[in-house]
This record gives C-alpha cells, structure tokens and sequence, in this order.
C-alpha cells in the first residue's frame, strides 16, 4: 500500500517498481478522487501485468468496499503475486490498514484473502523542510479549531506516523546538509519505520516489495506519541516525564484535575517553538462527561469531543459496575473513574518543565 500527501511521487515511485518486476505478475489499484484517473494511465504503461483504475472517492472511505472487493478478486484469482495499491493523497493509512484488521458485518477481513505486506509512505522531502521550517522559525498564535477537516500537516503527520517504510522522495530538491534533520524528523515521529532516501522514486531493487514488514499490533501502534501513552517509549506513567534523544523531547502530562477550558484553550494557542505534535485525550470542567481529544500538528489545534467517560455512563446509571469497559477499567481511579488529562508532547528543544507548569496552571 503506498500512501502519501498530493505530489509526494506515489506514482513515479510505483512507475520505477513496476518496471522492475522482471517477469513477475504484478497487479496495481491506482485510486483518485478525481473523476479522470490519470496516474492510472501511466502506471499502466509501466509494465503492471493488470492495472485497475478506482477513480471519484477515497479509499480509505468512501471506496472501501470497492477496495476490499477488488483486492479479494485479484487474489482469488491466483495470477498475481503481489499488488500494489496507490492511495489518493488524502488517505489515511489507518483506515487502509483496518480492511485487514478489523472484521466486516460478515465477520470477513481482507487477510482472507490477501496479506498485508507493507504500509508505505511517500514523502516529499521539499515539502517536510518547508512546514519544519515554518512551525520552528515563524512560530506565532496557533489557531484552535473545533470539530473541523483535518488540516494538511496533521494528514501528512498522520501518513508518517503509520507506516512500515517511509520513502523520503525528492531529496534532490533539498540541500544536502537538510537531509540528516528530516530524516531525524522521520525516525522520531515513527521510531519503527525503515526509512529510505531517494531522488525521483528510484528506491533500491530490494526495497519493494522487500521482506513483509505490516504488523496489525505494531505497525497501528507505531506513532511515537501513541508509545509513549501505552509506556512504551520509557516514559513512566507519571504527572510529566520525559525522554530526550539529542535535541528531541518527549513528554507525558498526566492528571486526574479537569481543565479549565479557557485557560487551556488560551495556552494551546500560545505556539510553544520547537512543538511539532500534541496527541491525546483531555476532560474539561465546563464539559464534565464528555471525553475530549486533542491533535495539534504545525500550527493548528483541532479539539474534538469522541464520547462519553465511562463513570459519566456509570453515574446517569446508563451502564452498570459490572458493564464498565475493560479500556476504562485500566484507567478507573477513584472518585473521578477513568476521567483524566492524558497528553503527549514531540517537540524539538521544548522547555519541558515549564510546559509542565503551564499546564498545571490550566486545572480546576
């Protein structure tokens, strides 16, 4: 599966694949959400020995079910090896990936049929320096959103932060002494991706297809925002910890105080330089049973609500002692259940103790 934001070279990097196929079967599912197919076009000249064209909708969405069912034939099929899929620019990895993971009404996942190889993302090398650049040197108000599309960085973040190879394309249009920082940038956004700089798609032979590398625990959980939540990058469940590599800085807020909503709203507007990603789940006073959730990417901060904390539920009687979920279970603490500040901040040379503070200042 190859992902990655508009112009990051998807389909020149699969032009250059397909021609070293060698006589082996491969087919491509090209998606567009355009009503005219081109990239199809011209995957189809590069030697695929089948090409289908998906064009008007995403497939991590709105053609999902087209996916699964032309994923499933050309398996069944038995002509084909391997398949190559190109994802619109817009996709989302995740909801890629969940076709394999996750059963239908049917109970029928696509690993019936065919298996995940890889995940791969396409960046453009270009385009990573220039929104590095603009989020560490022109750091001003960060605009907060509410229940809104999600914006081009958080996308492309989000593409990085799921992937099992991660093709840093273009690097010819980057000055060279760049090329270690955003590789750098890479590696700490996904500790777990294989990365591999190129210029115009021409990834080494052995790269794609390359030994199966999609992990349906590993590959999801690959974000370093998501490791440090689940414990998993050495940041002990703590008020505020954190791990530096270099100049990179990771740190956990944790609290079991709800927010004031103005005072933290004000501060997440208040860019902090250096801070590229905030990920996480967030409980406001103002707003005491619904369960928050917050991504900030470059300089825009989307507050969305997704539910209801379980003791909310327990408390309206809505659900029993004995119904409580076993996710909010193994964050249940007396007397405010599995209400609770969970945040992850990634940032470069973020002054860590006093963004801790500030926090702490935003709580009721």
């Amino acid at each position: 599966m190859l992902c990655g934001f508009l112009g990051a070279g998807k389909t020149t990097l699969l032009q250059h694949v397909l021609k070293l196929a060698d006589g082996r079967k491969w087919a491509a599912v090209v998606n567009d959400v355009a009503s005219m197919n081109v990239d199809g076009r011209l995957v189809e000249k590069a030697g695929a020995s089948r090409v289908i064209e998906m064009a008007n909708g995403c497939v991590c969405c709105s053609m999902r079910d087209e996916l699964a069912e032309t994923v499933a034939e050309l398996a069944g099929s038995g002509r084909f090896e391997h398949i190559f899929i190109e994802s619109t620019g817009v996709a989302e990895p995740r909801g890629i990936a969940s076709l394999f993971t996750k059963p239908n009404a049917f109970g029928r996942t696509l690993s019936d049929f065919a298996t995940l190889h890889a995940l791969v993302t396409v960046v453009d090398a270009a385009q990573v320096a220039r929104v590095w650049r603009d989020q560490t040197e022109n750091a001003g108000e960060r605009i907060n959103r509410e229940r809104e599309p999600k914006e081009i960085v958080e996308l492309m973040l989000e593409q990085v932060e799921c992937a099992d190879v991660l093709v840093l394309n273009k690097s010819d249009l980057v000055r060279p002494e760049v090329l270690p920082e955003l590789t750098r940038i890479l590696h700490e956004l996904n500790p777990r991706a294989e990365i591999a700089t190129v210029s115009e798609g021409r990834v080494a032979t052995n790269l794609l297809p390359g030994p199966a590398r999609f992990d349906g625990q590993e590959t999801i959980q690959a974000a370093r925002w998501l490791r440090v939540l689940s414990g998993q990058s050495g940041v002990m469940k703590a008020t505020a910890q954190q791990t530096q590599s270099v100049e990179w800085t990771t740190m956990v807020f944790q609290a079991r105080r709800p927010f004031n909503e103005a005072k933290i709203r004000a501060l997440i507007a208040s860019a902090y330089p250096g801070l590229l990603r905030v990920k996480g789940f967030f409980w406001l006073a103002s707003r005491n049973d619904d369960m928050g959730y917050l991504s900030v990417a470059g300089g825009i901060a989307r507050w969305d609500f997704v539910g209801t904390w379980a003791a909310a539920m327990r408390e309206r009687g809505v659900i029993s002692e004995e119904e409580i979920p076993a996710s909010a279970k193994a964050y249940w603490e007396e007397p405010h259940g599995d209400r609770r500040q969970e945040l992850a901040f990634i940032g470069l040379g973020v002054e860590t103790k006093v963004l801790c503070n500030d926090l702490e200042s935003c709580l009721e």
